[in-house]
């Protein structure tokens, strides 16, 4: 049976803001004819911040298994916005690096992603935000033990 304790609650209503703020951003890129995902925008974004990362880097940025990540990749790649370049040392790990094309729809798509963050955080002052990124983080540190 389900207890409304406020650890409960506090977890339920974690997850579910991080289902609505994905929500209201697939709807946006919709309404917006953007077509990528906001996922696929947040892999160019890093990929725009560092041009020297590989698959599974990403996979740990994003919490992404290995197969999501590769299906990602080709989406990304088949739209011309990245590129598979062969590392360096001739190891089976392929460089991805963000294309003109992609770091253009990426600059297009930015102020939308700001817009959005704008909106989840209107009312909300710095420091509830401080107080509310540290009990976060403690919930990290807290799974990572």
């Amino acid at each position: 049976m389900y207890t409304k304790t406020p650890k409960n609650i506090f977890c339920h209503t974690l997850v579910e803001t991080g289902r609505q703020i994905k929500v209201y951003n697939l709807k946006s890129f919709a309404k917006h004819g953007f077509d990528i995902t906001p996922e696929q925008f947040l892999i160019l974004s890093i990929l725009d911040d560092d041009s020297n990362l590989h698959q599974m880097q990403l996979c740990g940025l994003l919490y992404k298994d290995r197969s999501n990540m590769a299906r990602l990749i080709k989406v990304l790649e088949e739209k011309g916005l990245i590129n598979k370049l062969p590392s360096v040392d001739k190891r089976l790990v392929n460089k991805i690096q963000i294309t003109e094309k992609g770091k253009e729809i990426k600059d297009l798509i930015t102020p939308f992603i700001q817009e959005s963050r704008k909106k989840c955080l209107d009312g909300i002052s710095d420091n509830d935000l401080n107080f509310c990124i540290s009990i976060l983080l403690k919930i990290q540190n807290n799974l990572t033990k």
